[in-house]
């Protein structure tokens, strides 16, 4: 009966992004494989994977925060949102880039590819905090 409780609770308080048009994002796990087959799970840092990115569907943009130093922002080409899915999709330097984020919980599926390497990223993305 504990169990289903704190079930629930976790389920009450999941990041909502339906009808959110700016959320940030922020890698977990990431399993990078090479063209030869060999695989390895690395931390997003390892990779120079951003700890956060800003996305903004108005602008189609993701970006790293002001707070990383880092400046760096890649425009989303291709932007759907259907069956409670947000699905983000682009192409720059070389990579190709592709989100599947849901709405009900923001919970983040992210692949990259590039030549001879793919990274599988999963994150969790929550609503950007209103500036008001």
């Amino acid at each position: 009966m504990t169990t289903v409780m704190l079930l629930a609770a976790a389920a009450a308080t999941a990041d909502e992004l339906k009808g959110v048009d700016s959320f940030l994002c922020s890698p977990s796990q990431v399993t990078v494989c090479s063209v030869d087959g060999d695989c390895s799970a690395e931390p997003p840092w390892k990779l120079d994977i951003p700890q956060f990115i800003e996305v903004d569907l108005e602008k189609k943009t993701l970006s790293t925060t002001e707070a990383s130093g880092e400046n760096r922002s890649t425009p989303i080409k291709n932007l759907e949102r259907e069956e409670g899915l947000i699905i983000l999709q682009g192409y720059e330097n070389g990579r190709a880039f592709s989100f599947v984020i849901a709405e009900e919980d923001g919970m983040a599926s992210i692949a990259v590819a590039r030549d001879g390497l793919s990274l599988a990223v999963f994150g969790a993305c929550t609503p950007m905090p209103s500036s008001g």
